[in-house]
């Protein structure tokens, strides 16, 4: 039982870290911003319906409009991602298959497969975020290259969370 809402907790509590910790945190003059509420997004089951995700993805994107003021950027980007997770995940699909409840996590599909995931549904957030924060064409390139740090960025604090989350096994 406690497995089936092991990814819904994740998810609450990266949502909460992006509201309390990480929202208002911009380095390097916007260049560097971490979307951490993501983190549970991807983790969330690899076999979870299309329009489940569309619903998660939607809800949390308006909590954290609502939470931070940000007028429809963060729902309309979390739809987006939320949309692209079947396809990257039908593209990424081991020769096995998924498991029921399976999450896309470091530890049960290793560096390249999660990587490759993480930065692929970033990019799909990020490049759409920031090109909807540009409002112009003049400004189209910078907010691609803002897209492309930050994406970064947050791969790297997934790869940090997942680390320090990891179950370490024990040794007799």
């Amino acid at each position: 039982m406690i497995g089936s809402i092991t990814p819904y907790l994740t998810l609450l509590g990266a949502w909460l870290l992006q509201v309390f910790c990480f929202q208002y945190l911009v380095m390097g003059n916007g260049w560097l911003l971490p979307t951490f509420h993501l983190y549970g997004l991807i983790l969330l089951p690899l076999t979870l319906s299309p329009l489940a995700l569309l619903l998660i993805c939607g809800l949390t994107g308006a909590l954290l409009d609502l939470t931070t003021m940000g007028g429809g950027v963060f729902t309309s980007s979390a739809m987006l991602m939320g949309a692209c997770i079947p396809a990257v995940n039908r593209i990424l699909i081991p020769r096995e298959g998924y498991e029921t409840m399976e999450q896309g996590t470091l530890q049960s599909h290793g560096f390249q497969w999660f990587s490759s995931r993480a930065l692929l549904l970033l990019l799909a957030h990020n490049l759409w975020m920031f090109s909807l924060e540009a409002g112009r064409w003049g400004l189209m390139v910078e907010g691609w290259g803002k897209a492309l740090t930050s994406a970064f960025f947050t791969w790297g604090l997934f790869l940090m969370a997942s680390y320090i989350s990891q179950s370490k096994r024990r040794k007799r």
